[in-house]
């Protein structure tokens, strides 16, 4: 076995080889077609951790003629485990094996078989002439089962079927893949030939330590964007008070802006790091996430209880809010009062007018200078990291053989945010980062940044 596992997919046509390669290998470029018989050639898909190969997978065409391959290597059975070299040496300029000469030429350099059956359909005389030919082959091979449906009506006799051919069978589905089921699958390959166990554990240590990076840089992203938008803030200044309304309306709406902006690049950043490139995420009407940061659907779904609330109060410093007021010489305006036309009578963990505030000062050499954020409530800093929380669990769980141009989140995927399911020592550490950040203490805002971000470390990893 060389340093480098090795595995080619190998399987009738349109059976979802392809999208083992893509969901495998985390690589959301594999060509994926609805038609069958689109893999003509070799295609080789590198499974990657930092800048090194740890596994290489091998996209092949399907069988073109295997009930006339399988009929040779029974002709030639003397050549015992000659057969895959003189087959392909025999056959390699005939356009009617073409297919099964570029299937079997990964297997003659060493590469052990996936094999890929979609069992939702009634097995066939061809399906049985493929299994012997790579039963043939002598090569490690595994039977994978891609459940492309829900019809189970087949598995049994497909099962027994592999049972006799292979030397281990697993059901894994490429579109619905969550890291740990990669993890399992790679785990089982290592029973297909003991010789291969050093490397492969080598290779899935190395997944495993690729992943836990990614986990952190997704944590540290949620804190440095919870950074920014504690922090966000609007300013402008006037010569006298006219048109300050109008101002007042211009720094809301630049206030809103900027937090969504915020909130889009850590969801660029996320898929950034869990390597989604070609799929736009589209959230649909009803998700929580599509919901306007500071709607009242989002707030009773995402954040703090009410008793949690009042801890983070009284650890935030009770009065903050009130304190604003006193600070703005009594000239304040509640922004995002004025935009709740459209909300009901509102939950009580949801209060409009502290939601953000325009504070309008004398300055002492004349004019007024209009100050929108940054935002004081008890609540927002939970909302908006349930917000990031649930979008980083969302995308790394991702299954790349998913070949969406958008994708919405279902119901399924945004439970409840996180912060709501804290515990007090939990809770303590991260009102300690929000008021070191309020109050722009820089040490205490690194060193409590590192205590929220191990938190969101390990709620990532047990949502895996």
């Amino acid at each position: 076995m060389k340093s480098l596992p090795r595995f080619a997919i190998i399987g009738h046509p349109n059976e979802g080889k392809s999208s083992i390669v893509a969901t495998l290998s985390q690589n959301d470029s594999v060509s994926i077609s609805a038609l069958p018989g689109e893999t003509i050639r070799l295609q080789r898909f590198d499974l990657r951790a930092g800048d090194k190969t740890i596994i290489e997978f091998v996209d092949t065409p399907g069988f073109q003629n295997p009930q006339a391959t399988l009929k040779w290597f029974r002709e030639h059975e003397s050549l015992e485990g000659k057969r895959v070299a003189q087959f392909i040496e025999t056959h390699e300029s005939d356009p009617d094996f073409h297919h099964d000469c570029e299937l079997l030429r990964p297997v003659l350099e060493g590469s052990g078989i996936l094999y890929v059956v979609d069992a939702s359909r009634p097995m066939t005389a061809v399906d049985t002439a493929e299994m012997e030919i790579l039963r043939l082959t002598a090569s490690p091979r595994m039977a994978i089962i891609n459940p492309k449906s829900g019809e189970s009506r087949f598995l049994e006799s497909w099962k027994n079927a592999f049972r006799q051919h292979f030397n281990s069978v697993r059901t894994f589905n490429a579109q619905t893949a969550r890291y740990l089921d990669r993890i399992e699958l790679l785990e089982a390959l290592k029973s297909i030939d003991q010789d291969w166990e050093p490397a492969l554990s080598d290779a899935i240590d190395l997944v495993r330590l690729d992943r836990r990076r990614a986990t952190e840089r997704a944590a540290e992203a949620m804190v440095e964007h919870l950074e920014q938008s504690l922090l966000c803030s609007c300013v402008s200044f006037l010569e006298s008070d006219s048109g300050v309304e109008i101002e007042k309306r211009k720094l809301q709406e630049q206030y809103r802006s900027k937090l969504e902006k915020i909130e889009r690049r850590f969801r660029e950043q996320a898929c950034d790091i869990y390597s989604i490139r070609k799929v736009s995420i589209e959230l649909p009407e009803n998700s929580i996430l599509a919901e306007d940061l500071f709607s009242e659907r989002a707030w009773q779904a995402l954040g703090l209880t009410q008793k949690q609330l009042a801890v983070a109060g009284a650890l935030l410093g009770a009065g903050l809010g009130v304190g604003a007021d006193l600070a703005a010489g009594g000239i304040t305006f509640g922004v995002f009062a004025t935009l709740g036309a459209a909300i009901g009578a509102g939950s009580a963990l949801w209060k409009g007018k502290d939601l953000a505030r325009a504070k309008i000062s004398q300055l002492p050499l004349g004019g007024l200078k209009i100050t929108v954020g940054p935002n004081v409530s008890e609540q927002f800093p939970f909302v908006q990291l349930d917000r990031f929380y649930l979008y980083a669990q969302f995308v790394s769980n991702w299954a790349h053989a998913r070949q969406e141009t958008s994708v919405k989140l279902t119901a399924g995927d945004e439970k409840k945010g996180l912060t709501s399911g804290w515990s007090q020592e939990e809770l303590k550490s991260a009102t300690r980062f929000i008021r070191a950040v309020r109050k722009g203490q820089g040490e205490d805002v690194e060193s409590y940044g590192r205590e929220l971000r191990n938190i969101l470390v390990k709620a990532l990893e047990e949502m895996s």
